[in-house]
């Protein structure tokens, strides 16, 4: 008998040509894995601060191996620093429209991702300075957003729709300091905090009438 006469013939060849099963795990995306470690990180870091955030404690609580972590990142500062940067990216501020409101756009984003970042744990570590690394790590962070801010202040300055004398390193400062004091007082930054804020400060900025 052929093999075309056999009837089990096409059942032989269908075993021989079918897929494998797509179902069957395999290693995880290297996405999901960087997925994993930077929403670990933050976790970590707002539940515990910066001194949960070790090697083994991201290893437990993401289920990513250490040999997967050592191979993107050599230590425990390497990997706070990527997502840091990562949760701090530079502010996008249009550089049209009205003044104060771009000024209302990139203190907002920087508000939004300072809480992002540090939660109570991160933020008791920052005031109390216990872990001076991670306290350097997160002041690197910010510095795109304090440039950003400083840089478009200068401008406005210059332009002459803020007064040419402007302290617009001070201001940033004492903006960035407002939302650290109300969370240091009240636990969380009410909404309408940010407001407030400009408000308070932008009798400060503007050209004397």
């Amino acid at each position: 008998m052929c093999p075309a006469d056999d009837p089990a013939a096409p059942a032989a060849q269908a075993s021989t040509t079918a897929p494998t099963n797509p179902g069957r795990p395999g290693r995880p995306r290297a996405a999901d894995v960087d997925r994993r470690l930077h929403e670990t990180v933050l976790q970590l870091l707002r539940e515990g601060g910066p001194g949960a955030v070790t090697i083994d404690g991201v290893t437990s609580h993401s289920g990513v191996a250490k040999t997967t972590i050592y191979r993107r990142y050599s230590n425990r500062g390497e990997l706070l620093t990527a997502v840091l940067r990562q949760t701090m990216s530079a502010p996008d501020v249009p550089r049209d429209g009205n003044v104060r409101d771009k000024l209302r756009s990139a203190l907002e984003q920087a508000w939004h991702q300072m809480s992002d970042a540090l939660g109570p744990g991160g933020l008791a570590a920052l005031i109390s300075n216990s872990d001076p690394e991670f306290t350097e790590l997160f002041r690197s962070a910010l510095r795109p957003y304090i440039d950003m801010l400083v840089q478009r202040m200068n401008e406005d300055a210059n332009a002459g729709v803020l007064r040419h004398d402007l302290d617009a390193d001070g201001v940033v400062s004492l903006m960035i300091g407002a939302y650290v004091g109300e969370l240091v007082r009240h636990g969380e930054v009410a909404p309408g905090w940010l407001d407030r804020t400009i408000e308070l400060l932008w009798n400060l900025m503007v050209p004397p009438s």
